[in-house]
């Protein structure tokens, strides 16, 4: 008598949120941030679709969501007991934690008095600004319209990290701290091509006339 073996192939169905595929990390420091501000950012002056900013920090408990440039304008949500509140990266805190505003703070830990607490974070896919993405701004107060010099970043791109810019093939450079690519030399036109490069291998192309002119920067509270 020959046995029969049969093989159970069970698949499993991934659905991915909103929010990004990793994980939540948990227990970060939080802080109060009372200042009413720009930011290390510089975000532009645009409709967002959420108000509650943080300054982000470099310690250890936040992993892969440390500051970089790159971090610059993307949505984070957070859970400090009170339940899930998604934040706009807006500034620096090199050193701490999640340094929520006090609007985002107040939400975030019911009212509690400036201090400390602990909080998850994870890394949301929400676009910030209406209209759709991806969409290239002109750093504000940069020179607009200098030929031999031009300075822009890409914002509304998901749960993607910008890894690097070219501008008609030639790399440009994080600008300090800010999520804005420099690039010099020229005469650069407006029809020329910026090409943002991503963590997933993926590219975003825009002429520079597209790029949106916007002067003034966003103040968070």
């Amino acid at each position: 008598m020959v046995s029969a073996q049969v093989a159970l192939i069970v698949c499993v169905l991934v659905i991915r949120s909103g929010h990004g595929s990793e994980a939540a990390l948990n227990n970060v420091l939080a802080t109060r941030h009372g200042a009413h501000e720009s930011g290390a950012c510089s975000l532009p002056r645009a409709s967002y679709t959420l108000q509650k900013p943080v300054a982000l920090g470099d310690i250890s408990s936040l992993r892969q969501l440390k500051y970089t440039n790159a971090m610059c304008g993307h949505v984070l949500t957070v859970d400090c007991g009170h339940g899930p509140l998604d934040v706009i990266v807006v500034n620096s805190n090199l050193g701490g934690g999640l340094d929520l505003y006090a609007s985002a703070w107040n939400q975030a830990t019911g009212n509690a008095p400036p201090g400390q607490t602990k909080c998850s974070v994870q890394l949301s896919g929400r676009n910030p600004i209406q209209g759709g993405g991806p969409r290239c701004y002109y750093a504000p107060d940069s020179e607009m319209d200098n030929a031999w010099f031009r300075m822009v970043g890409v914002f509304n791109v998901g749960a993607r990290m910008v890894t690097g810019a070219t501008l008609n093939g030639v790399a440009g450079a994080f600008n300090g701290v800010q999520p804005y690519f420099a690039f010099q030399g020229g005469p650069i036109g407006g029809d020329g091509q910026v090409v943002f490069s991503f963590n997933d291998g993926s590219k975003f192309a825009t002429r520079l006339r597209n790029c949106i002119r916007e002067q003034a920067k966003q103040m968070w509270s």
